[in-house]
């Protein structure tokens, strides 16, 4: 049974992924990890907040040529 899930198998007429097992990591990579993600998930929330500030001034560039 582990065989099967370590290649991926056909259970009950379904194909079943195998189990992807992750490398144990330590605490600093760990905690590097986690550094990372967070200084990526903060570049995408300026990315993002920027987006929103731009579609607004061009939501108001455009109201102001019809008045």
């Amino acid at each position: 049974m582990q065989d099967e899930e370590e290649k991926g198998s056909y259970s009950q007429r379904h194909w079943v992924p195998p189990v992807y097992k992750f490398p144990k990591l330590s605490d600093a990579d760990q905690e590097l990890l986690r550094k990372r993600q967070r200084s990526g998930a903060r570049v995408l929330a300026l990315l993002l907040g920027a987006f929103v500030i731009l579609l607004f001034f061009i939501t108001i560039a455009k109201t102001s040529l019809n008045w």
